[in-house]
């Protein structure tokens, strides 16, 4: 329990911040890859959607997203930070974990009890949103995520978005 309470502590870290960037290319191609390994492994008759409140984002901004299916199921929401060197599992996370999507319906991330915002510097970062069928193992999840490995089991459904950040 311990060990669920420190990990549920870090994800809630991570999960409330979108974090910087360093300087163009210093992206780990691994991590970016792996995600796009998990959109190319994805069902291709689920549909899903991500979008962003915007085009891009100032430091210090709030972030919104919102991520849909057609066929609804159980939304998870991995970063890459703008610095391209940390994946985190934003949501589920230690103070919101009702992540439940109604057939047909959206989910608006944040939630009024949470945040998401842009860190800085300036760079690109990027959102992906994982919806299954059922509900996956979270604390397997966060593990994985934190070893930079996104590890999906069963049929899902994904989509990815671009986090631009600016200089405020």
């Amino acid at each position: 329990m311990k060990r669920y309470a420190r990990l549920a502590a870090a994800t809630l870290a991570a999960a409330l911040t979108l974090t910087g960037c360093a300087a163009p290319g210093s992206v780990d191609s691994d991590l970016l890859a792996r995600m796009d390994g998990v959109m190319r492994q994805a069902a291709p008759g689920r549909a899903i959607s991500l979008r962003l409140s915007s085009d891009q984002f100032r430091t210090g901004e709030p972030i919104a997203a919102t991520v849909s299916a057609t066929g609804g199921g159980y939304v998870y929401l991995y970063q890459l930070g703008t610095e391209g060197r940390v994946l985190s599992m934003v949501f589920p996370n230690a103070i919101d974990g009702a992540n439940y999507l109604a057939p047909g319906s959206a989910m608006v991330l944040p939630r009024p009890n949470w945040r998401m915002m842009a860190r800085g510097p300036a760079g690109v970062g990027h959102l992906l949103a994982v919806v299954t069928d059922a509900p996956l193992d979270l604390l397997a999840l966060q593990g994985n995520t934190a070893q930079g490995k996104i590890d999906i089991s069963g049929a899902y459904g994904a989509a990815m978005a671009t986090v631009r950040e600016v200089a405020p």
